[in-house]
């Protein structure tokens, strides 16, 4: 493994494709999960009761709100954005396996591991390179709520 687990971002050393090797850990973000904006993002993108409304969720098990997992995967975003915010990145071209483990609820604060899993250039675009990171998104007590995989295509290195 090239790096140990980083604890803090941004990781301004990740400009290029070359700078990444798989195995390479990062860990990152702390943002928490305000009411407001869970009720905001659910009224917007995705209406379910236990989104919307705390008596609606505690019906069905849940000691408060639970946000909506395309809102968990939001913050991912801002959250990845900011720590690789030197990354020369194109493109994503696309995310997988998207797992939603256990419910996000209202104070939670979100934190982030990502592992390169995969690195290679592009041939088809050689000024590219793809990486792939598994990512995984924890509460402020350690509990694994979300799981991911994410690619990005990234600039490669100018040559000198």
């Amino acid at each position: 493994m090239k790096n140990a687990l980083n604890d803090r971002a941004p990781f301004l050393n990740h400009l290029y494709f070359e700078d990444f090797a798989v195995g390479d850990r990062f860990a990152y973000g702390a943002h928490e999960m305000r009411r407001e904006d869970m009720l905001a993002f659910a009224r917007q993108f995705d209406p379910e009761p236990f989104h919307l409304d705390a008596d609606a969720a505690k019906a069905m098990g849940w000691p408060d709100l639970i946000a909506s997992g395309p809102h968990v995967c939001a913050v991912w975003r801002r959250l990845s954005k900011d720590a690789f915010t030197a990354t020369n990145a194109f493109v994503s071209p696309g995310w997988d396996e998207i797992r939603w483990r256990k419910p996000v609820l209202v104070g939670h604060v979100l934190n982030v591991q990502s592992e390169v899993s995969a690195a290679r250039p592009l041939s088809s675009r050689p000024e590219l390179g793809f990486i792939r990171l598994n990512n995984e998104i924890r509460n402020q007590d350690g509990d694994l709520t979300t799981t991911l995989v994410t690619n990005w295509f990234v600039n490669r290195r100018p040559a000198a």
